[in-house]
């Protein structure tokens, strides 16, 4: 008898232990898949955080080859101009989510100690392709009152008797 009496023992034993599991899994369970929602959430803000600085860095590679290629004045300052809003952006989500996203502290103040550097090279940039731009849409003057560029244009012939 005692055999069976720990037989049933052991297997009511067994049955509780189920059942005290999915009482502790199922509170679990629901969490889990409560915090998904978080969990998502963080990784989509951390996402965009590390498209930012992937497209920053991208501009950034980009004004590099510019000591290979010279751009034209526009390109430079389509580039710095670039630079600027994608620097800003990069600042306000650091500072939005970068504890959230672990980014580390040094970055912020790094980023912000190159905004003056960036903006100075916009505003050269920007001021010669503006020259540029006064230059190409600005009449030619000729003394000679033509549009040729060799001497000045076709000469002007008087009229009447010679």
């Amino acid at each position: 008898m005692n055999a069976r009496l720990l037989i049933q023992q052991n297997a009511s034993l067994r049955h509780s232990r189920k059942s005290v599991a999915s009482l502790l899994v199922m509170p679990s369970l629901l969490f889990m898949f409560g915090m998904t929602g978080v969990a998502h959430a963080q990784s989509n803000d951390c996402n965009a955080l590390g498209m930012n600085f992937q497209k920053r860095q991208a501009t950034i590679e980009l004004i590099q080859s510019f000591n290979k290629k010279p751009p034209t004045a526009e390109q430079a300052c389509a580039s710095f101009t670039r630079l600027v809003s994608q620097t800003n952006e990069l600042m306000k989500a650091i500072e939005e989510n970068g504890a959230w996203c672990h980014v580390p502290q040094e970055i912020l103040p790094g980023l912000q100690s190159q905004v003056p550097q960036i903006a100075e090279g916009r505003k050269n940039s920007c001021a010669a392709a503006d020259q540029q731009r006064k230059a190409k849409s600005a009449p030619s003057a000729s003394p000679f009152g033509g549009g040729d560029s060799v001497i000045g244009g076709a000469v002007k012939m008087p009229k009447g008797a010679l």
